[in-house]
């Protein structure tokens, strides 16, 4: 497979937080406090946007969403995995093999062109704190690296604030500035989509 195709199906996926690490045998992490806005991010929110800060090569890249709708219609859109695929042209594929009230397994597939990779990702979720992480499920086989991520939500006033992080790989061979473009872009496209869902529920 073309070694420049494989870098940027694996930056994409790092990006939309599919990529995290092995929760096979890890306990669910307290969540973090709420998040502390800067500058204009407040009123980049209060028009309806996303807000991205982009990590760099070896930082973590966060979205920022306020919706209106409550942390647990918020926290069902994101765990709609059959709705990224309409929301994420690269991902092809997807396969619950494990469905329990607090783990969900899915294998995905992902590709551009005839390229397609493969792998299996754990969602470990707490619905009543909003809050979930997920990992590769290492028990299964998968075609690409780990990195960490979670999904937050928590009630603010007029809804929930959702909170998206995904830490880069460094090891990434794709310069600093495609990495950028695919992490803002793609961060947008699946927050936005999430957003929108939630909003949408009576």
């Amino acid at each position: 497979m073309n070694r420049l195709v494989v870098a940027g199906l694996t930056a994409l996926l790092l990006c939309l937080a599919l990529l995290v690490p092995d929760l096979a045998a890890a306990a669910l992490p307290a969540a973090p406090p709420p998040i502390a806005l800067r500058g204009e991010e407040g009123a980049t929110l209060a028009r309806g946007e996303v807000v991205v800060r982009y990590g760099g090569s070896a930082g973590e890249t966060v979205a920022i969403a306020d919706v209106k709708a409550s942390p647990a219609a918020v926290m069902a859109a994101v765990l709609d995995l059959p709705a990224r695929k309409r929301d994420i042209a690269a991902l092809k594929t997807l396969e619950v093999y494990r469905k329990e009230p607090t783990i969900i397994g899915a294998r995905w597939e992902a590709g551009m062109g005839p390229y397609v990779l493969s792998f299996h990702v754990l969602y470990e979720f707490d619905i009543a704190k909003g809050w979930c992480v997920y990992g590769l499920d290492s028990s299964r086989p998968n075609d690409l690296q780990s990195t960490a991520g979670s999904y937050q939500a928590y009630p603010i006033e007029g809804g929930t604030r959702l909170v998206y992080r995904a830490k880069a790989d460094p090891s990434s061979p794709l310069p600093d500035w495609a990495k950028k473009r695919v992490a803002f872009s793609s961060a947008v496209e699946m927050v936005s989509g999430m957003k929108r869902r939630a909003e949408a529920k009576p």
